[in-house]
């Protein structure tokens, strides 16, 4: 059953994370897989309260379970409980899984968050409805808004106020220039971060990439950009919190990856456009404005459609750099 393990963790770090800090260890411990937040690897300016970093750790989380249906083995989790020396996910497993979920196993080398232009096109309600299908977990609500359709316009105003809000704060741009791989060197050296060619950039010095960054970049201009890529996309998706801690952010984590995992086998793209949660001030009039109840916080918002082209894919460490050994 190690060996079985061992394989897969690989599946596990193919997940998404914000700027890829990859915010994660593992350790294997013959049936048993713990999965451990990496606060070392935090973003404290974009994400104070670590729920983004939680958020990638259900994301990890839910490939292993993916994949080790997919070897036949049925997945126990237990979240961060109170036996363990140091706060984790256990993820224990024993022969007899469910049906396995063919399709998401496949896809799970070929998701990639894909920052590009999309072509414009609707996604059907079949699709909807399988995506929608994807995301079910009781501690989560996702709701849907159609791009070109009224009740989009105000989600994409938020988005718009966030991007404003960031790009106004010099620290929120020190920490994403600190996680930007410019070049191709960068890239293969670190194994990590945002490379700049899903930002749009081609391989350039970190002196000059910086130097666009906080000189060309304004906050104008990136809230235009971005509502030019909602506005080429068919959908977006809202992932929202039943409650505010730990257990409910690892819980948008997962769903949001079944969600992913669901689109990348339909032939649809996604991305992040996570302003308005990102910022708590509008991530509050955000809530307000849908009718949340007391507790429940919007946290990850993503937009779906049809890519012009596939982008090379994010960068990830060894397995061996994530791994804790005893």
């Amino acid at each position: 059953m190690n060996a079985v393990a061992q394989q897969l963790v690989p599946f596990a770090v193919r997940a998404p994370s914000g700027h890829n800090t990859q915010p994660w260890r593992f350790s294997v411990d013959g049936e048993t897989i713990r999965i451990y937040p990496d606060l070392s690897r935090r973003l404290p300016v974009v994400d104070p309260d670590d729920h983004a970093l939680f958020i990638s750790l259900g994301c990890a989380l839910e490939n292993l379970v993916v994949a080790a249906g997919q070897q036949g083995l049925s997945a126990s989790v237990d979240y961060f409980p109170s036996d363990e020396t140091d706060e984790c996910l256990r993820v224990r497993l024993s022969e007899g899984a469910q049906k396995p979920s063919d399709a998401l196993f496949r896809a799970i080398p070929d998701r990639q968050s894909n920052r590009g232009i999309y072509d414009g096109r609707a996604i059907d309600e079949s699709h909807l409805a399988h995506l929608l299908e994807a995301s079910r977990y009781e501690s989560v609500g996702v709701r849907p808004f159609r791009v070109g359709h009224p009740d989009a316009e105000p989600i994409i105003g938020f988005v718009r106020d966030g991007n404003v809000a960031q790009f106004k704060d010099p620290a929120f741009v020190e920490e994403l220039v600190s996680w930007i791989r410019f070049s191709k060197r960068e890239v293969s050296d670190r194994g990590d971060g945002l490379a700049a060619e899903a930002l749009g950039f081609p391989s350039i010095p970190r002196w000059l990439g910086r130097w666009i960054m906080t000189t060309l970049v304004t906050p104008a201009g990136e809230a235009a950009r971005q509502e030019k890529a909602i506005r080429s996309s068919g959908l977006l998706l809202l992932f929202i919190a039943r409650m505010h801690d730990k257990r409910h952010w690892v819980d948008v984590g997962r769903s949001f990856e079944r969600v992913a995992l669901t689109a990348t086998a339909l032939g649809i793209a996604h991305a992040h456009v996570n302003m308005p949660c990102e910022v708590e001030p509008i991530r509050r009039r955000l809530a307000a404005h849908l009718g949340l109840d007391a507790g429940e916080q919007p946290l990850l918002l993503i937009r779906l459609g049809f890519a012009r082209k596939r982008l090379s894919p994010s960068p990830r460490r060894p397995v061996d750099q994530v791994l804790r050994h005893s």
